[in-house]
Formats: structure tokens, C-alpha cells, sequence
């Protein structure tokens, strides 16, 4: 693993970390206003509406002038958003400060595409699960810091949160290298991604990427009312249990990632991380206590961990060099199409009956799956033709 990779570590682990200590509040917050569960559907879909805007944006602006400041301009959005949120006496300064954390989280794709900048496509596979642990690592700390902070009051996560953000601009001036400019920071014509994005293997992978993210965001977004509803349980227990998931999360992509892509190759890695998630979802309308619940858990944290640093590089090998920064921004942009959708379709179905909430990730993860399962019979044919 290059060095020139460690800042770019350390950068997501932060901004996960300032994003997931709000994940087991925001439910309680919303209800502290007396607002109903599909509000906190609303909130995360307005950040996803807000990301989905700035995510190409910040893709094709990182393509021409290099990724670091541009990371830097959206943290600072991040940044002002979480204070925001800490100040916040009234659901609309809440949604307010929601859009702004949105326009400031669509640089998810430049990070991907700051991974592919400067990692062998031979180790790029090892690269993006490296990504995925600091993922999870900001999963596993962020919950549980959040479920205590919130014993201080519902502003101390954000406030937190805030200094995390504040921490992390300061990492990234000190620590990140400039990055590459795509074709020494000259504009592409529109013709040339259209291309890139026509590109049947992209195509796919955008798809199996939309479902994927569709049936995570859905999952996060009915996780603690789940809970509330069917187990009966708080902010504490939810955040434990985010944490237990990211812990399984960054195991899975630190130690077994790259010798199973290396062995079974990405796509076939991939497959099967969606079938796991199949199996977890349908489980959803079985659980009859926390050790169910747990079992569904591990199952779906295994599935996640397997999907998405695989589908990363795969998508990245796929991309033009050239167009590599939008093509990632893209990708984010559906990635936060999903997130629009998501959220309030599941808080809409945990009003409704909190045990069929897994019906609509089920069916998202196998249509991901046939998906998948098509590519790679198209995949085995080209390699036996003549």
C-alpha cells in the first residue's frame, strides 16, 4: 500500500466518524420535536438530494484542479452544517443544516477517484478495502460515541461532530498530497463522459451500485426505528449494535478482502456479498429477539463488507483514466439517488408495519444479484470465444 494513501485513510475515517455519532440521535431528535418517522426519512433525503447535486460537481472541479482543494471546500461545508445542527431550536434549522452537510458530502467520489490516482490496478482492489475499513472503524466509534454523548443532551453528538470536521480540514491542509489533474486540469467536452457513462460494464456496475447503496441507505434508515418499534430499544443499544456491525465490516475488508478477490476475482466476491444481503434482509420479518436480530446483523455486515470495496474497483478499473474524477462523482450521484429514495420509503414502511421493512432491500439485492450473475456468464463467454 503506497503512503500516499495514509492521509486519504485517516480524512474518511474522521468524516465517518463526524457522521455516524449522529446515526443512533437523529431518530430521538426528530421525535423531540414531536415529528413522526417518516421525518427522519425527509431529513437523510434531504442530504441525499443535496449530495446528488454536488457530487459531479465536485468530481469534474477535482478532475481540473486537483483533488486536495476540493476536499477542503466540502469539508467546510460538512463543517458548517454539524454546527448547525448543534444550534438548531426548530426542525427547519435542522433541515437546513441537513442541505448544507449534503452539499458538502458528494466528495466521496473524489476520494475513490484520489485512491485510483495514485494505486497500481493491481493492488487497487487492496486499496479501496483498505477504504472500506476506515469506513468501518468510523462506524464502530462514532455510534458508541455518539450514544454516550447524547447523555449530555441532544446538541453534544453535533457539537462533537463539528470538532471532528474541524480536525479532519486540518489533516487534510497538513497531510494530503495535491493529487492528479486529469489531462493537466483541462476541460473534457460533455461528448467524451457521455461516452465513458455509455460504456455497458459502467452501466451495470452503476446499477448494481444504485441497489446496493438503495438497500444500505434503507437499512440505516429503519435501523433504530426497527429497534424502537420491534425490540424496544434506545439510543445506547442502537449505537452498540451499529458498532458490532462495523467492527465485522472492517475485519472482513482488513483481513480477508484481498486473498478473496485475489482467489475468486471481484465480481464473484461481489455476487456473493449480495446474496448474504438477500438472506439478512428477508430475515427482518422473523426477528423474535436481540440474538436474532443479532444473527440478521452478521449476516448483513459480512454482505455489505463483501460488496462495497469490490464493486469500487471494479467501477474504477472500468473508468477512463481521463475521466476517472467524473465518473466516480457520477457514481456518487446515484449513490445519493438511492439515498433520496430510500429513506423515505423505509420510514414510510416502518409506520406502516416495522416487520415487512426488509422486503424492499430483499428485492433490491437480487435484482443487484441476477445482475451480477449476468455479467459474469457474459464475462466467461468472451473468454472461451475465439
Amino acid at each position: 500500500m503506497t503512503k500516499a494513501l495514509i492521509p486519504i485513510y485517516g480524512i474518511t475515517f474522521i468524516g465517518v466518524l463526524g457522521y455516524t455519532i449522529m446515526i443512533p440521535v437523529l431518530p430521538y431528535l426528530a421525535q423531540h420535536y414531536a415529528a413522526p418517522d417518516i421525518v427522519v426519512g425527509l431529513l437523510m433525503t434531504t442530504m441525499a438530494i443535496c449530495s446528488s447535486i454536488s457530487a459531479p460537481v465536485w468530481g469534474a472541479m477535482s478532475d481540473r484542479f486537483g483533488r486536495k482543494p476540493i476536499v477542503m471546500i466540502s469539508q467546510l461545508f460538512s463543517l458548517v452544517g454539524y454546527l448547525l445542527l448543534a444550534l438548531a431550536t426548530s426542525l427547519g434549522v435542522i433541515f437546513l443544516s441537513r442541505a448544507i452537510s449534503g452539499l458538502g458530502g458528494g466528495n466521496v467520489g473524489v476520494a475513490q477517484s484520489y485512491i485510483a490516482d495514485v494505486t497500481a490496478e493491481e493492488h487497487r482492489g487492496e486499496a479501496y478495502a483498505y477504504f472500506g475499513v476506515a469506513f468501518g472503524m468510523g462506524f464502530i466509534i462514532g455510534p458508541v460515541l455518539g450514544g454516550v454523548l447524547v447523555r449530555l443532551g441532544f446538541d453534544a453528538p453535533f457539537y462533537a461532530a463539528a470538532a471532528l470536521e474541524l480536525v479532519n480540514i486540518g489533516f487534510t491542509l497538513l497531510f494530503l498530497p495535491a493529487g492528479k489533474l486529469g489531462r493537466s486540469g483541462a476541460r473534457r467536452s460533455v461528448r467524451e463522459v457521455v461516452r465513458a457513462i455509455r460504456m455497458p460494464a459502467i452501466r451495470s456496475l452503476f446499477g448494481r451500485q444504485f441497489l446496493f447503496i438503495f438497500a444500505v441507505t434503507y437499512f440505516f434508515t429503519i435501523f433504530a426505528l426497527y429497534l424502537k418499534h420491534v425490540l424496544d430499544l434506545g439510543p445506547s443499544e442502537v449505537a452498540w449494535l451499529l458498532a458490532g456491525a462495523g467492527l465485522i465490516g472492517a475485519a472482513v475488508q482488513l483481513g480477508a478482502i484481498g486473498k478473496l478477490t485475489e482467489r475468486f476475482g471481484a465480481r464473484a466476491v461481489s455476487n456473493a456479498g449480495f446474496a448474504l444481503g438477500l438472506i439478512a434482509y428477508a430475515l427482518l420479518a422473523f426477528v423474535t429477539g436481540l440474538w436474532t436480530f443479532v444473527f440478521v446483523l452478521v449476516l448483513w455486515a459480512l454482505g455489505a463488507a463483501l460488496v462495497s470495496p469490490t464493486l469500487t474497483s471494479l467501477l474504477s478499473e472500468a473508468a477512463p483514466v481521463e475521466e476517472r474524477g467524473v465518473v466516480m462523482g457520477l457514481n456518487d450521484s446515484i449513490n445519493n439517488a438511492a439515498l433520496i429514495i430510500a429513506p423515505a420509503i423505509g420510514a414510510a414502511v416502518s409506520t406502516v408495519n416495522p416487520r415487512l421493512v426488509g422486503i424492499a432491500p430483499a428485492v433490491a439485492a437480487s435484482v443487484a444479484l441476477v445482475l451480477g450473475l449476468g455479467a459474469t456468464s457474459r464475462r466467461k463467454v468472451r473468454a472461451s470465444g475465439p
